[in-house]
């Protein structure tokens, strides 16, 4: 009897997952406008030859329509959440859909007008796997217009800290002229983003792509009534750039290529099956970034270049109105921090009283595109206008922590590159301590010792003895203040304790001695500044 009792259980249940499994089914395998791909996926450095290193992995991604996804005839499970697909970690943090992220990046970046539409796109990507969003390096969209044909690739790139980076390609401009063999399209452009802490920023990508083996509208599909399974692939080369001419590609650096060994139309089964023989493929992206790079600073001697500010992505972003490079591909900032919003809030409420004060009009321009441009302007009109551009709030809270506007000249715009500014003299009239402040605000001058401490004796800037932005209540600045002293103290601590090597030159807690350096008018020294490598990266030779 209970032999038979069990029989019967085990009989309810594969009837049970049998009609699961076959009512689960979606369009999707019937359209095939989604595909679960196995990819292989292979990275090797090249240069310097003393850190070369090579590596293959597996990964699992999904090509699927975005319309199809977007009317959600590709839900499996019938609510069953095992992968998934959400808006918010792709694109910019605007809110609104996958497609209408990306038909706004596109028409901000000219490529959709009244002659040129977005017919659809297969999207290329890692899904979040138990509702956990894993780190995802690379989503390749393969867009097609109104007739069916090829016509971009756009490639969203993201790094660890947060930030993401676009580029669009398109198909037939700015081509290299013979693509690689098995490659149909192939770019090569400038690099603007930072991924790797162990290269900087210099260099070149040539981006070779081989397209989807059809669209992905259902009217082309239904054509072709058994579609070949598409297995886009994307391989990335990184170039130096040239020591004869920089403005050319020099030496091939790095290499990565993703390509799918087996493609599969997206059913429920499919995406069981392909779990249940590598149930940790999506869970590995981050161990698998820090194992290599453990390797690559204390095995291959590869020097860390801390993470940069993006470059400007917004229009118009220069102080003067005359951009010196097209603006970048940034899409996505790190989150504005509690410590700098205090500090942007104290900036706001600053500028809003002086320029009545000073009848000047301030306009602070964002490098982030997503971020709102600002405008203070007098009562009365005025011809007095000083615009600063800045890269991110980073900037907020060098003015709130530096002793006097000179300083923060100094250090964010002379020496890191945080900011610029229109006019110099008028951002020193702006940013200067009042004569309210001078008479109402005696009690904050200890303060003001407070944000002397770790100065050079070398650096010879007046220090006020009240700060602009300080107001009566003194508690909140002293706590900003001495949050912001541990936490560098805290950074440089953590470097030694681990014996991580910064590229000499990009010490933060050295800030301030290459700030003194430039106001003596010496730059030279390479052990305050960072000498050029030709590779893009630095070995330490121990």
């Amino acid at each position: 009897m209970p032999w038979q009792a069990i029989d019967a259980c085990v009989t309810v249940f594969c009837v049970s997952i049998s009609a699961f499994l076959y009512n689960s089914r979606s369009s999707a395998g019937w359209k095939a406008q989604s595909y679960l791909l196995h990819n292989q996926v292979t990275h090797a450095r090249l240069l310097p030859e003393e850190s070369a290193n090579a590596f293959t992995y597996p990964t699992l991604t999904l090509l699927v329509s975005l319309d199809a996804l977007e009317r959600r005839t590709l839900d499996l499970g019938r609510g069953w959440v095992i992968t998934g697909l959400r808006p918010e970690p792709y694109l910019t943090k605007q809110p609104g859909t996958i497609r209408s992220k990306l038909d706004n990046i596109l028409r901000t970046r000219g490529f959709l007008d009244a002659t040129h539409v977005l017919q659809d796109a297969w999207m290329m990507t890692m899904p979040s796997f138990l509702g956990f969003e894993g780190i995802n390096p690379l989503t390749v969209y393969f867009c097609y217009d109104s007739t069916g044909t090829f016509w971009l690739t756009v490639l969203e790139i993201h790094n660890t800290f947060g930030e993401s980076h676009v580029h669009v390609l398109e198909v037939g401009q700015n081509e290299d002229e013979t693509p690689s063999n098995g490659y149909d399209h192939q770019w090569t452009f400038r690099r603007e983003f930072h991924v790797s802490p162990f290269n900087d920023r210099s260099g070149f990508y040539t981006v070779s792509i081989k397209s989807p083996s059809h669209p992905p509208m259902p009217s082309d599909i239904l054509n072709n009534k058994f579609p070949v399974p598409p297995k886009p692939s994307v391989r990335v080369h990184l170039y130096t750039a040239s020591e004869e001419d920089p403005a050319k590609r020099g030496l091939l650096k790095l290499t990565a290529l993703l390509r799918p060994t087996h493609a599969a139309p997206l059913t429920t089964l499919s995406l069981l099956l392909a779990l249940a023989q590598a149930p940790f493929a999506l869970f590995l992206s981050l161990p698998r970034i820090l194992f290599v790079a453990w390797i690559l600073h204390y095995k291959k001697r590869l020097d860390v270049y801390l993470r940069p500010e993006p470059m400007p992505a917004a229009n118009n972003w220069s102080p003067d109105g005359k951009p010196v490079h097209a603006p970048a591909g940034g899409v996505r900032w790190l989150d504005e921090g509690l410590l700098e919003r205090f500090a942007r809030h104290r900036v706001e409420s600053f500028l809003r009283r002086r320029c009545q004060e000073t009848d000047i009009e301030v306009t602070l321009v964002p490098a982030d595109p997503s971020a709102l441009r600002q405008t203070f302007l007098p009562v009365r009109p005025t011809t007095s206008r000083l615009t600063v551009s800045y890269l991110s709030s980073r900037f907020f809270m060098i003015l709130f922590l530096t002793p006097s506007a000179k300083h923060a000249l100094l250090l964010a715009c002379d020496t890191e590159h945080i900011f610029q500014t229109s006019s110099k003299d008028l951002f020193l009239d702006v940013f200067s301590t009042t004569s309210t402040s001078k008479t109402k605000f005696t009690n904050t001058q200890w303060l003001q010792r407070l944000r002397c401490q770790g100065l050079p004796s070398s650096l010879s800037l007046s220090v006020p003895a009240v700060h602009y932005l300080d107001e009566e209540k003194t508690i909140r600045s002293a706590l900003v203040i001495y949050i912001m002293h541990f936490l560098d103290w805290l950074e440089e601590w953590l470097f030694r304790v681990v014996r991580a090597r910064i590229v000499e030159g990009h010490e933060p807690w050295k800030q301030w001695d290459r700030a003194a350096v430039i106001m003596q008018g010496d730059s030279s020294s390479t052990a305050t500044f960072p000498r050029r490598d030709p590779f893009g990266s630095v070995r330490h030779d121990a």
